[in-house]
């Protein structure tokens, strides 16, 4: 889809080769330039392979004149250039939008960083800083379950994808104008994109979103040998078939609003419910008649024969989650 877009990526970890990788799958040729040290990801091989196969790297030591001149002989031919520094240090290092507009006035320069350009904060950051920030650790629950962590990289994985989508939407501009673009994207500002209906709910004067944290249709249960996930809403149809399969008719007919109220009380029967049930038996009473998962392992769902996936290549062949959408051309 991407043929013909020329991508150079100058970030580390996660947002920037991440947001790169994307563009990659999607046909764009994606040069990966590394200081002598490389990419400090490289010290976990297969998610750095993850992350960067199928891109070229180039070796620059930004600090010398010499190798700058070659970033910016590179950069003549670029539709987009991807970074991932702190504010100010792309300006120290002489690869600043500013500076590489003059060698290409087309380009798209993307800019990922913690809190933007603007912010007053400056600070180092990674995903467990911007998620604490956010407000995402408390909405997910976990502050009622510490000491912990997310554990799940939410605002890394927003920020490339909203840098994605920033890209592509300056690039169809492009094509039309010829003209390039300063894209800024902040991690805070893509956590907080990404839990739209808990922050629209907060921002509006409500303190929680009781259909996920009150919901008895809207929990996770324990069954005899496995972990079983709800997922019914305001959905009558739903919430009476679960009630009748489970021997719960006498709620069938419980509203919405009624479920809420009564949530201690009716969670409590699910869960003496459910607690006699094995795998085999939830999904032989649910079959594909609601909403409801079995809680797998990781290693277990990488091993999922119906899972699309293909193989990339980097010095040797690496698993990795290719992109999910399905392209069927005329």
């Amino acid at each position: 889809m991407l043929e013909g877009m020329l991508v150079v990526e100058l970030a580390y970890y996660y947002p920037g080769p991440y947001c790169c990788k994307i563009l990659s799958e999607l046909g764009a040729n994606v040069i990966k330039v590394e200081p002598p040290s490389g990419d400090p990801m490289r010290y976990r091989e297969d998610i750095y392979l993850g992350m960067n196969a199928g891109k070229e790297v180039r070796v620059l030591d930004l600090k010398k004149s010499e190798d700058r001149k070659k970033l910016y002989e590179i950069v003549e031919d670029a539709d987009v250039f991807v970074e991932g520094f702190r504010p100010g240090v792309a300006e120290r290092l002489g690869v600043d939008y500013k500076t590489l507009k003059e060698i290409n006035d087309g380009l798209i320069y993307c800019s990922i960083t913690g809190f933007g350009q603007k912010s007053e904060m400056k600070r180092p950051v990674h995903d467990i800083n911007i998620l604490s920030l956010s407000g995402v650790c408390e909405v997910s629950g976990l502050l009622r379950n510490m000491p912990s962590d997310p554990n799940v990289q939410l605002s890394d994985f927003a920020s490339a994808v909203t840098a994605v989508i920033a890209i592509l939407s300056a690039y169809i501009r492009k094509l039309k104008t010829g003209k390039g673009a300063y894209i800024d994207v902040s991690m805070y500002d893509s956590a907080l994109f990404a839990i739209p209906l808990h922050f629209l709910n907060t921002a509006n004067g409500n303190e929680h979103l009781t259909e996920f944290y009150s919901n008895p249709g809207y929990k996770i249960y324990r069954a005899r040998d496995c972990y079983v996930s709800l997922g019914i809403l305001d959905e009558p149809k739903f919430w009476k078939i679960l009630c009748e399969r489970l021997g719960l008719g006498e709620y069938g007919d419980v509203s919405f609003v009624e479920r809420l109220r009564r949530s201690n009380e009716i969670e409590r029967k699910i869960s003496e419910k459910i607690s006699e049930l094995r795998k085999t038996d939830l999904e032989s009473i649910f079959k594909e008649d609601i909403p409801y998962g079995i809680v797998n392992d990781l290693k277990s769902v990488s091993t999922q024969s119906r899972l699309v996936r293909r193989t990339l290549f980097m010095d040797r062949d690496v698993k990795t989650v290719s992109f999910p959408a399905i392209f069927h051309l005329d």
